[in-house]
């Protein structure tokens, strides 16, 4: 591996067979956005594909959470030119005709950090709930109406995070004599990790959300994700045995060099018939029974590797290309993060000192950041686990009374009431639950209407009130009303 610089820009060099691949990548992604800016590094990299012609004929472009990837693939004078048009574009954002560029985009367009499901995802439910509306906590709400950002908003995000020192050049073969990269002058970015809420778990909680999921922070390790796919495998042996869910899908969550978030999904089939049968409450405990089998009972190396996957499909067809490169990313956000996804397709070498008694020690060193998250009407037992749902009161404030519509008071008692700076809804039992309007975000789809409260990281339906959606308009800034992105099931 050679490393050097171009135009101020860190270049990793890796000798590999095939076409010649590179990646430019910034470290910049969906967690450097703020809560009324969500989509603007989405919308820089829409505009670079606007704005300019891809050169290279095999070219991929991503923003992810943390950072933004333009791959390209080919004849070196191909790369080459691709490359200097890329950065020559983002050195010339926004464009003109800005207006052009973003009449078609919408929220849809998104799709950041494994979550496709939108507002009602359950990885994006716990991680809005660790991280408030910040970082990683940003990544459950939907896109900011791209038409509201400004000229200026984009040429800022630009100077900040679109720069040579905050970007990483890889390729997987001699960089060609004629490779530019004219980037705007800037340093590489220093992020700060924080945590809204502090909950000492194990804890569980209910949320407006389409399946369960579990969450817990470690150290980076092979450990740790070793575990954790042994903890999705029994997990999805168990609820496939019960007949409640078809299986379980693995969570990885890249934070900072001392902190990554582990965990796994649990979600209903899309289609309605098959998921009937699907059942939070029972899929919960399962996951808790799971959990406590490997603290208790261990594990070890041995049968580890009779439940990770040890060997990654290889890509192939049009996109085979990009197998080389796609390897040789976890030298760039090591050299853009200082850590990489841990992946076990390398070898199971790293635990040779995993003995049952480690892996105990391992797995009960989770409890004290573990939550799980169900849907609203669950109420699964975990013992030792902590019900850390909303809080609400027995106190109506004072505001304008929104009741339901005619055809849904029969089943509807409640009530929504719009304060000066508070939005409650009150359920027919009288339980208020508040959201101060500095927290609150409007999400609409298909007449789905939903209130969030940001910084607790929770979502309600709201959509039996009349005349909500116009009535939230009056009181909420144009940026706190959105489009929810795609949904697996119509209507869900």
């Amino acid at each position: 591996m050679r490393r050097e610089e171009i135009d101020g820009v860190a270049v990793i060099q890796r000798n590999l067979p095939g076409m010649l691949a590179a990646s430019l990548t910034f470290g910049c992604g969906a967690r450097d956005e703020e809560i009324d800016s969500i989509g603007l590094t989405y919308l820089v990299q829409h505009l670079v594909d606007w704005t300019e012609d891809h050169i290279a004929g095999d070219f991929q472009d991503y923003v992810w959470m943390n950072d933004t990837s333009f791959i390209a693939g080919g004849p070196p004078d191909q790369v080459v030119e691709h490359f200097a048009t890329i950065c020559s574009a983002i050195s010339n954002l926004p464009p003109d005709d800005l207006s052009d560029a973003v009449a078609d985009l919408d929220a849809d367009s998104r799709y950041v950090s494994n979550i496709d499901e939108g507002l009602r995802d359950t990885w994006g439910a716990l991680l809005s709930r660790r991280f408030g509306p910040r970082g990683h906590g940003l990544s459950r709400w939907p896109a900011v109406d791209y038409k509201l950002f400004t000229a200026d908003e984009i040429r800022r995000h630009i100077e900040g995070f679109f720069t040579s020192g905050n970007a990483v050049l890889t390729l997987t073969g001699e960089a060609p004599q004629a490779m530019r990269l004219p980037l705007p002058a800037g340093p590489r970015v220093n992020r700060s990790t924080s945590l809204v809420n502090h909950q000492i778990g194990p804890i569980w909680y209910a949320d407006e959300v389409r399946g369960v999921a579990l969450m817990v922070s470690v150290e980076p390790s092979f450990e740790a994700v070793a575990l954790m796919w042994a903890l999705r495998s029994r997990v999805a042996e168990a609820v496939d045995r019960a007949g409640v869910a078809l299986g379980a899908e693995f969570m990885f969550e890249v934070v900072d060099s001392t902190r990554h978030e582990l965990g796994l999904r649990v979600v209903p089939h899309f289609r309605r018939r098959e998921s009937k049968s699907f059942d939070p409450t029972v899929v919960a405990e399962l996951i808790w029974t799971e959990l406590q089998r490997l603290i208790s009972d261990g594990i070890d190396r041995v049968e580890i590797a009779d439940l990770v996957p040890t060997e990654r499909m290889p890509m192939t067809g049009d996109i085979e290309w990009m197998q080389a490169i796609n390897d040789l990313e976890p030298l760039t956000h090591r050299e853009l993060l200082g850590t990489a996804e841990i992946d076990f397709s390398e070898s199971l070498t790293e635990l040779a000192g995993l003995t049952p008694q480690v892996a105990r020690d391992v797995v009960s060193g989770w409890l004290s950041s573990a939550m799980i998250v169900v849907p609203y009407g669950s109420k699964p037992n975990l013992p030792g686990a902590t019900d850390d749902s909303c809080r609400t009161t027995r106190f109506v404030p004072a505001g304008e009374v929104v009741r339901p519509t005619f055809a849904k008071r029969f089943r509807n008692k409640g009530s929504l009431v719009i304060g000066i700076d508070a939005i409650s809804t009150v359920d027919g039992d009288r339980n208020v639950h508040t959201v101060p309007l500095s927290q609150a975000l409007v999400v609409e789809r298909f007449g789905v209407i939903r209130l969030a409260h940001l910084g607790h990281g929770c979502v309600t339906t709201i959509s039996d009130f009349a005349d909500a959606a116009d009535k939230l308009r009056a009181v909420l800034p144009p940026r706190r009303f959105r489009q929810a992105v795609t949904q697996h099931s119509a209507g869900l």
